[in-house]
């Protein structure tokens, strides 16, 4: 099995490296091989499938996507191994919670879950979480650079608040503007929700996963906030980010927030008691984080079910 320098790595992933080349070699060998692994992703930028014309996310959400299933394929294979059991059983436990099967079992999408439970549930001081773990796994196996690249995208990618500013003439993608950052992304959406300019998104968008493709993309299906206004989450930011980072980076604190919340299930929770409607491709919200009446499902408000 190839080895690899773990100094990047956090202790938990330098650990299950170690136990997965005594364990587990062979049969960690046979899960996406690096040359498989390479082929595909020069597949998807190539676009040659046809398959990508007809998938309404492109090739961007097909890169994603082909890096998220081997990351649940490795999960399935390897839950029992010691260094992931306390994320594996946090995660069964919200699973068991939360049920996330999407509307109208559950306004927890599994796109929104899943995405919650590989990326940014984590352990110990270095927040390790099951994707940085699989990363040095891929890493440790040799994996191509541009299928590690994107797993590097996906771990380190989070939850974010955009305003839509309508759509490009040119090619039809939605252009989001993220609060506090500023930035504005070119983004296919494979939920096929197209929206409206000046509705409040709750997804998670990532930036194109190779230097070939161009769109951002939402890899999960999009919450549409319907109230407070825009102007009314800048304030709950302008509250909420000094706790999160009293030194004053509010950058770095609202990353921080859309990634981990305030709580483990900080957003999960959110989007469980402010869910008051749904069509197939947008889940429709009401309410902020902070103020428990303004949510349909609060505690707050139990004596109005």
């Amino acid at each position: 099995m190839p080895t690899i320098s773990t100094s990047a790595a956090g202790p938990l992933a330098r650990r299950a490296v170690k136990s997965l080349a005594r364990a587990h070699g062979r049969k960690l060998d046979e899960l996406a091989p690096p040359r498989a692994s390479r082929a595909a992703m020069e597949r998807i930028c190539r676009q040659v499938d046809p398959d990508n014309v007809a998938r309404a996310g492109g090739p961007a959400f097909e890169a994603y996507t082909d890096v998220t299933n081997w990351v649940s394929t490795l999960l399935e294979s390897l839950s029992d191994l010691p260094e992931l059991r306390r994320l594996v059983a946090r995660i069964a436990k919200a699973e068991d919670d939360y049920m996330p099967s999407g509307p109208p079992m559950s306004p927890l999408t599994p796109s929104f879950f899943w995405s919650w439970a590989y990326w940014d549930v984590s352990e110990g001081a270095e927040r390790e979480t099951l994707g940085s773990i699989f990363l040095a796994i891929a890493r440790a196996r040799g994996l191509d650079g541009r299928f590690a690249g994107v797993l590097d995208r996906l771990v380190n990618s989070r939850l974010g608040l955009h305003v839509h500013e309508g759509l490009e003439a040119a090619t039809g993608r939605i252009r989001l503007r993220e609060l506090v950052t500023d930035e504005l992304r070119s983004c296919a959406n494979p939920s096929g929700h197209r929206g409206s300019p000046g509705e409040l998104w709750l997804a998670r968008v990532l930036p194109p996963p190779h230097e070939e493709i161009e769109e951002s993309v939402v890899v999960t299906t999009p919450y549409l906030v319907l109230s407070p206004s825009v102007e009314d989450w800048r304030a709950y930011l302008r509250r909420t980010l000094p706790a999160v980072d009293p030194a004053g980076n509010e950058a770095a604190a609202y990353r921080a927030l859309m990634k981990r919340g305030l709580g483990p299930t900080y957003w999960s929770e959110y989007v469980f008691e402010a869910y008051v409607n749904h069509r197939p491709d947008v889940i429709l919200l009401t309410g902020i984080p902070d103020v428990a009446e303004s949510r349909p499902h609060s505690r707050a408000n139990a004596h109005k079910w």
